[in-house]
């Protein structure tokens, strides 16, 4: 463990000792919020597990145009993809991508495209989003190593105040930079039996620009996102729901490339339109019996993005996902909470390249991915101070596609954790998880050609390899909540600590070889494929991700200040080389105040990143500067009968105008950004 997270568990128990000698209240407040709607929240893994969230408030106070921004000021979470909201997406404790399982509304999403947005969701219809970080394919399966980002909508439960009445809200919003409009509206019903929701969000973007100025190419966008639920309770209990979206996003970002002058450049711009499809129908049932709790739902996602390249060719992804899960919680002799369940889903691509030299894979013909799971999780409180959780889930995955072999594997995920309430104020657990990632079918059968030194020259040929073993993961945690009362006057204080070490074997690469030396005749015209070499994934590296979070929160009368910290460092365990991708260190510090007087909330949230100098050979780009960003926000909620359901929401965002790029990224940030949003609920 690294010595200075101990230390921070130390002082922090000792602290907590120092605290202990007054006469303690139990504390109700700052608990943590669990990832509601999925299977996390049935366990009693919402405590034992290090998780984050951002509820509504929040996401109202800091008005992000993507759900990775929603997690920006999270320790140890980072957004990536660079600045253009469309294309990002979120790293947790230095793992991203296909790593990070997306889950919406408890079923889960796959749209994994290499270098393409998978993150569709406009955060202006959700209602928190949570992270559960660390391996958690024991709930899951596969693509859970790095944790699992899920996303709540907005639900009738949260709009309606009275049965019978319908009740909604109304909002517009603009950010002056880039001169972004943006509207939200939902209606909403509930009365016994029935409950339902419409809502629609659009945001129109203009080109934003940087902090010192310049042009943010590529954030031109307009988006358009439509929910729909339906809810029928046809006693009680039995319930069964039907859940639409629907999101189509039109923008102009940068192409793929390693460049700066080819990520920020107007020449270098493609037109893009992504549409993601969602419908999913649930069934609940809940009797009387302690023993049945069984959930049920089946579920489709589309999501297809057509580009137009810089040639004006066609490029075209579509991925469909269909998919069920049924579980049931049942508590057994009054103490042994007990989640069991069986999912399945199965993936089909269909995807259309441009003409060799596109720089992508060409798709294989009826590439298939089908998965069936199967698990158990099972908490137990051993004494009045200890509580044991174990689990384990078996997956049986396969992979095929016209012309290859199949890839047929499978896995176990096993998970245990014990938690031990030490004292009033003191909580420790120890949890131990293995987590896997099968192979996609672009790392398993890609074919075509990678890159070409110029046109019909000497090329770089993708090739398949049907052989790859999944990623697998190990990790294990420490984690300690403290929690005191009256520390100062009548306070609050909350810290969170966490130490982990999580190691990653078999991790999946892109291998790019290129001879030193190239024959005469690659430079004959049609005569230079595959000269310039072969690039192919592989498992090639031992990944060994280890580090810390602290966190505290304090609270008094209408004060709330938070502050936290997040460090991870990652080496190849066989070359002890650094990995790429791995995150800066990052503190965070936010305080609100409430001015209840004139019924205003201000406050500030400030980022300081240090350098990320920690960078394999390989890396061009690097190393990386820190910076330090400050954001402001207010907002107005006026108690007047008259104004009863209006609130204005300010923000300014990177108020000091910095001109910053994140670790890992070639193009700098947007500079100061003015939003100011106003909504009527009723």
């Amino acid at each position: 463990m690294p010595p200075l997270a101990i230390g921070g568990l130390l002082a922090a128990s000792i602290t907590s000792a120092l605290a202990a000698e007054a006469p303690q209240k139990p504390l109700t407040v700052f608990k943590t919020v669990a990832v509601s709607a999925s299977r996390v929240d049935q366990t009693a893994q919402r405590d034992s597990r290090s998780i984050d969230s951002v509820g509504r408030e929040q996401l109202e106070e800091m008005q992000p145009t993507s759900v990775a921004q929603a997690l920006k000021f999270e320790p140890n979470i980072t957004v990536t993809g660079g600045p253009v909201p469309g294309n990002q997406s979120v790293n947790i404790r230095g793992l991203e991508g296909n790593k990070v399982l997306q889950i919406i509304d408890g079923s889960r999403v796959n749209t994994n495209f290499s270098h393409r947005p998978a993150y569709f969701l406009d955060p202006a219809l959700l209602s928190s989003v949570d992270v559960v970080k660390g391996p958690v394919s024991s709930l899951w399966g596969s693509g859970a190593i790095g944790g699992a980002v899920s996303q709540q909508t907005i639900t009738a439960d949260e709009l309606v105040t009275k049965e019978g009445i319908p009740g909604g809200f109304v909002k517009a919003g603009f950010n002056d930079n880039g001169d972004q409009l943006t509207t939200t509206a939902a209606v909403a019903g509930k009365d016994n039996t029935l409950s339902w929701l419409l809502a629609a969000s659009y945001l129109d973007s203009g080109t934003m620009e940087q902090g010192n100025g310049d042009t943010l190419y590529g954030t031109e966008a307009e988006n358009l996102t439509l929910l729909t639920k339906v809810d029928w309770a046809i006693n009680e209990s039995n319930r069964i729901g039907l859940n639409y979206r629907h999101a189509d996003n039109e923008g102009v970002p940068p192409v793929v490339g390693s460049a700066d002058d080819q990520l920020n450049n107007k020449d270098s711009l493609i037109e893009r339109d992504a549409t993601d499809k969602h419908i999913a129908v649930h069934y609940h049932y809940n009797p009387s019996s302690k023993l049945v709790k069984l959930d049920a739902n089946a579920y489709l996602n589309d999501t297809s993005i057509e580009e137009t390249n810089l040639n004006n060719g066609r490029d075209i992804s579509d991925i469909e996902t269909t998919g069920f899960s049924i579980t049931n919680q049942a508590m057994i002799a009054g103490k042994l909470n007990l989640l069991t369940g069986i999912d399945g889903y199965k993936d089909s691509l269909d995807a259309a390249r441009p003409d060799a030299g596109s720089g992508r894979p060409n798709p294989p013909d009826n590439a298939e991915t089908t998965t069936v799971g199967a698990f158990f999780y099972g908490d137990y409180p051993l004494t009045d101070t200890v509580v044991i959780e174990a689990g384990a889930r078996y997956d049986s995955f396969e992979s095929s596609a016209d012309g290859f072999k199949d890839n047929d594997e499978s896995a176990v995920s096993p998970s245990l954790a014990a938690s031990w309430q030490a004292t009033q104020w003191a909580n420790l657990t120890l949890r131990y998880d293995e987590a896997f990632r099968a192979a996609d079918v672009y790392e398993l059968f890609m074919d075509g050609t990678h890159f070409a030194f110029f046109p019909g020259g000497p090329s770089n040929v993708f090739v398949p390899n049907p052989e790859l073993d999944p990623e697998t993961s190990k990790n294990i945690e420490l984690k300690g909540d403290f929690n005191f009362s009256n520390v100062f006057a009548k306070d609050q204080l909350k810290v969170v600590a966490s130490v982990f070490e999580n190691k990653v074997d078999d991790f999946i690469e892109l291998s790019v070889t290129i001879p030193d030396d190239f024959p005469p005749t690659c430079f004959i015209p049609g005569m230079g494929t595959g000269c310039a070499g072969t690039s192919m994934s592989e498992n090639v590296s031992e990944a060994k991700l280890e580090g810390f979070e602290v966190g505290a929160i304090y609270q008094l009368d209408a004060l709330t200040a938070s502050l936290s910290y997040g460090q991870t460092r990652g080496e190849d365990d066989q070359t002890g080389e650094d990995l790429s991708g791995i995150p800066a260190d990052k503190w965070v510090a936010s305080v609100d105040y409430g001015i209840w007087s004139i019924d205003t909330k201000v406050g500030f949230k400030a980022i300081k990143a240090s350098d990320q100098d920690k960078t394999p050979s390989d890396d061009t780009q690097g190393p990386y500067k820190g910076y330090t960003t400050v954001d402001f926000y207010a907002s107005w909620e006026p108690s007047q009968k008259t104004l009863a359901g209006v609130k204005v929401d300010i923000t300014v965002a990177n108020a000091f105008d910095q001109n910053y790029r994140s670790a890992w990224t070639s193009v700098f940030e947007a500079g100061r950004s003015v939003k100011l949003s106003a909504q009527y609920r009723f």
